[in-house]
């Protein structure tokens, strides 16, 4: 079975927005020589949460009915590192799939439904948890350090519009996508 990566299934183009190197900065400034661990998970969720609190994301508003919407606000080519700002309107959903060592979530406003999956083999996973979550609230995740296996999910939008602010060790366009196994 060939596998395939969130690149090959992403429905709209993403775009990169100028202007947020402050907040990249400071975001980069968080990771640089840290350990992999909650710790620092819990400090980029601090610092990614006051940031949303002070800029709601309303430059952002431009929505897709087929898909929603991806928006770089900061790449590090050196390390890998990303920022990527979402928009969604209701019933936008992504495909299950993983993302590299660490993924953060940060919902700016909106609520969504998340559902967690654990592998079952050859490119299929199995729901193991179903989550809502109001915004604004974040969490992360931590994997492995080598692989784009790491907490395998779907998110969809279930209100009229919503943003989410998600970081990311890698490029996440790497993670593996999954089929929902029976």
């Amino acid at each position: 079975m060939k596998e395939t990566t969130l690149a090959g299934v992403l429905q709209e183009q993403s775009l990169e927005a100028q202007g947020y190197d402050e907040i990249f900065n400071r975001l980069m400034d968080i990771v640089r020589d840290k350990k992999m661990d909650d710790t620092l998970g819990n400090e980029i969720e601090r610092c990614i949460l006051d940031y949303l609190a002070a800029n709601p994301p309303r430059e952002f508003d431009r929505f897709s009915d087929k898909s929603y919407l991806r928006t770089y606000i900061g790449r590090d080519a050196a390390t890998g590192w990303e920022a990527i700002m979402m928009s969604w309107r209701e019933g936008n959903t992504t495909s299950i799939h993983a993302h590299p060592q660490f993924a953060g979530y940060h919902f700016a406003d909106g609520r969504f439904r998340l559902e967690i999956f654990e592998p079952t083999g050859e490119g299929k996973a199995r729901r193991v948890k179903d989550i809502v979550v109001t915004a604004p609230c974040a969490f992360h995740a931590i994997g492995k350090t080598a692989g784009f296996d790491n907490h395998i999910h779907r998110i969809t939008c279930l209100t009229p519009t919503g943003h989410s602010l998600h970081v990311y060790s890698d490029d996440a366009r790497q993670g593996k996508v999954y089929t929902e196994e029976e």
